[in-house]
């Protein structure tokens, strides 16, 4: 929605949300709220948008006012006058057909039908050429079941996303769940869309990303507040389903008897953009350690956030190594919106302190450690290396190695220097026994003794290297729009941040909008979209920020990390 009230127009953040829903090809069309004020001003909001969000639009009706100036309802379509004058002239802007009817009416817009304008509307609505723009007052209600009404015409149908399913789920069950929840009494409760199929109570489902069958319990209809028991679910609807148990955020589901005899389904889902594109999620980014402030609230703290989790994917919640809560999320707000909610919603205060992104501990060079002992050598290399860890085992039988590769890779977890996950490396680990202890199959004995030999030779070649350990911090590529005025100042402000500008910043047709894509170490990010927001005055936004990789750290940044890690900071 737009407000009328004071001509304010087109604020700062219906731009950011128009550019997503371009981006993404939503239909869409305009409230101008706040009709029922004083200082209200149609034709400035008129202009706004269409200098802003750069859209030709048409207005579909128009307020109707008492004598006392009191807003008291709305048109059905645009009255005669000028009102009638400026919708026709606007489509005949972008529709050919609208023009010659124009002009062949001599410019007299009373003479042409409101079907002609209908058919007009709809038709360029559906090229993208104009947005429709409804009239009222959300505070009062009046035009809002105008504007619902005008949706149900304009906008395209839900089943419309039947026919972009693969042709042989067109008549399955095949739906999404957009948000989930734990409810005392019913469990986890699932708000899901229909896309094809018929969803009853007793379905079976087959969940595509935990490739597990589960049952429907109940289906209910949401009306505001109120609850109602459904007997069925129709393609294009929305439903609430209990008894799913794993059901979680962005999951999509189809039939449980399809599933089981069509094979493959994974690349089926992954393949068609409608189905992956509700699977995409952020990963966290930043995390935080959280307790309660009182501590024996600390167990109904952890119940609150993991309840939690269920609705939000981009949350996660774990224990360290030293049992402290930590908390994942997208961002410094995310973070601080789930602490808002805790407080307000479940009347617990918590704390939240060493916020830090995800380091990961990793070798500068080369290190090499032989270790002997009645069973035999070991020579133990570590490498540096940009993809995650890997362990080769040489020189021992197939049954040796099932024995010593997974004790390397759970002694390899951690790493030495404070503690945080080893990664980024190349483990050789090559053993020459003595032939006495190289048989074919370990003896228990044995086993004991390579394991023994495997966390001794690892506890040393960190002890004696422990100079060359260093850390690895990730990279975080930003993506952002905003007013071209701001470009500048944005680009800078990433500068500072240790960020390589990538060499393309665009701007859009009349060279009012930039885009800019930079990369910049993820540590130096935490307040960068509220800074940008204030420098911006709102009208600039961070539209991505994801991880595509690690870098190891300077030397100095390194030990500055470390000595935090080790007072407790982080």
């Amino acid at each position: 929605g737009i407000n009328a009230e004071y001509g304010r127009g087109v604020e700062a953040q219906t731009v950011t949300v128009w550019k997503q829903l371009e981006k993404f090809c939503v239909p869409r069309l305009i409230f101008l709220n706040k009709l029922d004020r004083d200082k209200r001003n149609i034709d400035v909001c008129m202009s706004s948008i269409r200098e802003t969000l750069r859209t030709v639009p048409v207005l579909v009706n128009h307020p109707v006012y008492s004598d006392d100036g009191q807003l008291v309802g709305v048109t059905k379509d645009p009255p005669s006058g000028t009102a009638l004058t400026e919708t026709v002239e606007s489509l005949a802007e972008v529709d050919e057909v609208m023009e010659d009817l124009y002009f062949t009416h001599n410019c007299d817009a009373s003479k042409i039908s409101a079907s002609d304008i209908s058919e007009s509307l709809s038709r360029q609505f559906h090229l993208g050429t104009v947005t429709p723009v409804c009239v009222g007052s959300g505070l009062t209600g009046v035009g809002v079941g105008s504007c619902l009404d005008y949706m149900i015409q304009y906008l395209p149908s839900p089943l419309v996303a039947i026919s972009k399913l693969p042709e042989v789920l067109q008549d399955q069950i095949c739906g999404v769940v957009f948000k989930s929840s734990l409810d005392p009494n019913k469990g986890v409760l699932c708000q899901t869309r229909l896309y094809s199929g018929i969803l009853k109570p007793r379905s079976k489902l087959y969940n595509a990303r935990t490739k597990t069958l589960d049952q429907v319990s109940n289906l209910f209809l949401i009306d505001a507040d109120r609850v109602a028991v459904q007997d069925s679910c129709e393609p294009g609807g929305i439903t609430m389903i209990a008894g799913c148990k794993d059901f979680r955020t962005g999951d999509v589901f189809v039939s449980g008897s399809f599933a089981t005899n069509f094979g493959d389904l994974d690349e089926l889902v992954q393949s068609n953009r409608t189905l992956k594109s509700t699977m995409n999620h952020g990963k966290p980014l930043f995390f935080c350690s959280i307790e309660a402030t009182d501590s024996i609230s600390n167990d109904r703290l952890e119940k609150v956030l993991t309840d939690m989790t269920f609705e939000d994917p981009t949350l996660t919640l774990k224990r360290n190594s030293t049992g402290e809560l930590v908390l994942g999320g997208t961002g410094q707000l995310h973070l601080s919106v789930v602490r808002e909610r805790v407080r307000d919603e479940h009347g617990l205060d918590c704390k939240a302190y060493k916020f830090r992104v995800n380091y990961l501990e990793t070798v500068s060079q080369t290190i090499e450690h032989i270790h002997s002992d009645q069973l035999g050598e070991l020579h133990l290399k570590i490498s540096p290396a940009e993809s995650e860890k890997i362990v080769r085992v040489k020189n021992v039988s197939p049954e040796t190695r099932a024995v010593v590769e997974p004790a390397i890779a759970s002694t390899l977890t951690i790493g030495p220097l404070i503690g945080l996950q080893l990664s980024n490396c190349h483990v050789t680990a090559s053993f020459n026994l003595n032939p006495t202890n190289h048989n074919k199959f370990p003896s228990k004995d044995e086993k004991r003794g390579l394991n023994l030999m495997v966390k001794t030779a690892i506890k040393d070649i960190f002890k004696n290297n422990l100079s060359l350990m260093t850390l690895s911090e990730p990279l975080a590529e930003i993506e952002v729009e905003g007013p071209h005025e701001y470009s500048s100042a944005i680009m800078a402000d990433l500068s500072m941040r240790a960020g390589s500008i990538e060499p393309h910043v665009t701007f859009s047709e009349g060279g009012d909008w930039f885009t800019l894509v930079g990369r910049a170490p993820l540590s130096k990010l935490t307040d960068f979209s509220s800074r940008i927001r204030n420098e911006s005055r709102g009208s600039a936004s961070v539209l991505k920020m994801e991880t595509v990789g690690y870098a190891a750290m300077e030397l100095d940044d390194c030990r500055e990390v470390v000595k935090l890690f080790q007072e407790g900071f982080l």
